[in-house]
This record gives structure tokens, sequence and C-alpha cells, in this order.
């Protein structure tokens, strides 16, 4: 199947923004009558090495307070994350950074994840949301606190699980509606 150029481009467009996923698509570019997949191998190796980032995965549920029915926006939803933790090795040291996977669209965030930012509401310092296309507003409105209290800090210690609960103030940039969110992350 990777063979057809049509299911090669969908896998290389998925893989967009990954420096694996970019190698991957190199190799899979080379010719089909070609035998020898040592060098298809070495570029997806060297890509892998390449990629020192500290990043954890998971997933959880996120529940919405009444005035995010204004917006469309009400119960229980399913959702993955993907984080990478400021100060933590590869990552930048002020910053973190996090998505936010639904079944029908994502949130991407950065922001500055301290322990004095978060217990008030740490302002995203960028955002991108993307429904039926990709929007990223000039000055992001939403806010992440964390209740340390009821589960861990992403940015403390070096634990391969953590367990999150988080609250996001004006989700998706509504005014007034605040999503709250628990999930188990796992080191990748």
């Amino acid at each position: 199947m990777l063979g057809r150029p049509e299911a090669r481009d969908r896998l290389c467009l998925l893989n967009d923004g990954f420096l694996a996923g970019v190698a991957l698509c190199l190799a899979l570019s080379a010719p089909a009558h070609s035998q020898d997949l040592t060098h298809s191998q070495d570029l997806v190796a060297t890509a892998a090495a390449g990629q020192r980032i500290t990043e954890y995965l998971g997933g959880g549920y996120l529940t919405l307070n009444e005035t995010c029915a204004e917006f469309g926006w009400s119960g229980t939803h399913q959702i993955m994350v993907r984080a990478q933790p400021q100060g933590m090795p590869g990552n930048p040291e002020n910053e973190s950074q996090m998505a936010i996977f639904f079944a029908t669209g994502v949130i991407s965030f950065r922001y500055d994840q301290t322990e004095e930012t978060l217990s008030g509401g740490a302002p995203a310092h960028e955002a991108t949301y993307v429904w039926n296309g990709p929007w990223s507003p000039a000055t992001p409105t939403m806010t992440i606190s964390t209740r340390s209290r009821y589960g861990d800090q992403l940015t403390s210690g070096a634990a391969d699980v953590r367990s999150l609960y988080l609250t996001l103030g004006n989700f998706n940039e509504h005014e007034g509606c605040t999503a709250t969110m628990r999930v188990s992350l796992g080191r990748n």
C-alpha cells in the first residue's frame, strides 16, 4: 500500500512537521524497485535520534461549565493529550507546549508553566485551534491553571507517569467558558 503514490503522500502529510516523519517520507520516496532499505532505515534512525525532546502522551476527559453551552460546548469529552514540559531535556526553558486532541479537532498552545503563574492562571502565549480549519488569535485569552493539590505538576521531577488536573479559562477563546481537564500521561 505504501508503494502507491497517493498512500505515500497521505502518510507524509500526516507526519508533516515531525523530523522522523520527514525522514520516513524521504525513505518512502525512494524508487519502488530499490531493494536496499539500509539507507531508508538510516534516515529514520537519524531522525529519531535528533528528536531528543521530553514529551508525555496520554488521555482523559474534559468537562465544561454552563457558560460554555452558549458557544455550543457541553458535556464530557474524551481527549488525547501530547505535552512537552518546559525545562525538561530538549525542551525550551520557559515555555511548555500542549496539544489536546478531540474527536473533531485540536487545540494546541504554548504557555509558561511555573508554580507562580499557574496558581492564578497562566496565559497562553500562542494558541492554534483546528476545527473546520486552523485559526490562531493574535492575542490568546485562554488561561491555564493547575490544581496541584489534586494532581501532579507537568514540570516537577522526572516521573514517567503524570496525573494532571488542569483548568482552562476562556476555553477555546470563549469568554467565561471554563473547562476542567483530568488526564494521565506517560513519558514517551
